[in-house]
């Protein structure tokens, strides 16, 4: 098995818990758990071999998918955040979809709606035996379960490993029929469930939003005459929820507001701005807010921003502060050591 992938080292979270729980004689496996959660991420095919070591301890059928089921969104890391700002279960996937490979490199996946269903197909090229196969579908129903609030109930899946002797309690566990010798991992949703808001109320998150809120209500700009204010706000405050949402274009933006994109750019001109100018300040504002939190990696706060490559992350804050954020990072930490 190839050793190049990795997966956030949350999910080990899931087995601590498990053990915990259970009551296990794994004092070893445990400090070796505690261990890899020190790194962000751990190797796929460690995790494997962690998988395999809870079930020599307690070897219960269906035992990934018990596992998965109680993941959480935080422990699928920057992906898990993102996720949860979305306001609807269908922008959180299509998010989800769009930075999977954070999740696994070597996950590819497929995802299609047909007759009111969506369908999902995923393979991993190293996280790939029966028992992280079971993981990783029902960390995904879980994640959905969450994003929601509420239970949901799959239409079918399918796992690629032949039939377990007592498969009766896979169906129990997930709540729909589960096929077996499939040629990936297999989910299918009723696709009403896309429209359904988000409800997660993740206390990490909220401190996000709340510092972007405190930090656009800081740093606004002032702007002469009472409507092209009030219209410079609606605008910052939809940049940032297009931020969250995946796409900062203008068109985007001046969609969500109800305007023409001739009318959009007319009245931001009128008030002496431009939509690329303000992305940026709103990005900068918020990219100075994220980089005092020591909790986030650069890598988090350029995902955060909207950027999907970090060197482009890095480039535009040089431009707007001739410093990289590590560099910014430094002299935050020096001001706060003479402070």
């Amino acid at each position: 098995m190839s050793k190049n992938d990795y997966i956030p080292s949350g999910f080990i979270e899931t087995l601590q818990t498990y053990v915990r729980e259970r009551d296990l004689p794994a004092a070893g496996l445990m400090g070796e758990l505690n261990a890899q959660l020190e790194s962000p991420s751990v190797s796929a095919w460690q995790f494997c071999e962690l998988l395999d070591a809870v079930w020599q301890l307690d070897p219960v059928n269906a035992l990934g998918v018990r596992l998965g089921l109680s993941a959480q969104p935080s422990q699928f890391g920057v992906v898990g955040y993102m996720v949860s700002s979305c306001g609807t279960l269908g922008q959180a996937l299509a998010r989800y979809h769009r930075y999977q490979g954070l999740l696994q490199a070597g996950l590819t996946s497929r995802a299609w709606l047909k007759d009111g269903v969506l369908f999902m197909r995923w393979t991993q090229a190293v996280a790939n035996t029966p028992l992280a196969s079971e993981f990783s579908l029902a960390v995904f129903v879980s994640l959905c379960q969450a994003l929601i609030g509420r239970p949901i109930a799959p239409l079918r899946a399918g796992l690629p490993f032949p039939r377990p002797v007592d498969s009766g309690v896979y169906p129990v566990l997930l709540g729909c029929p589960v096929d077996f010798d499939c040629n990936a991992i297999e989910l299918a949703l009723p696709a009403h469930l896309l429209a359904l808001p988000i409800s997660s109320k993740d206390p990490y998150l909220l401190r996000l939003l709340e510092q972007q809120a405190q930090a656009l209500l800081r740093q606004q700009p002032r702007i002469e005459g009472g409507q092209a204010g009030a219209f410079f706000s609606q605008v910052q405050e939809q940049i940032v929820e297009s931020i969250k949402n995946g796409d900062v274009s203008a068109d985007a933006v001046a969609l969500a507001l109800g305007c023409s994109l001739r009318t959009f750019y007319r009245q931001l001109s009128s008030a002496g701005y431009s939509y690329r100018g303000l992305l940026a300040h709103t990005r900068h504002t918020l990219a100075r807010q994220y980089l005092a939190d020591p909790a986030l990696a650069q890598t988090d706060v350029a995902l955060l921003l909207g950027y999907s490559e970090q060197s482009s992350f890095i480039r535009a804050f040089r431009s707007w502060t001739s410093m990289t954020p590590g560099e910014y990072r430094v002299r935050l930490t020096q001001a706060s050591a003479t402070g």
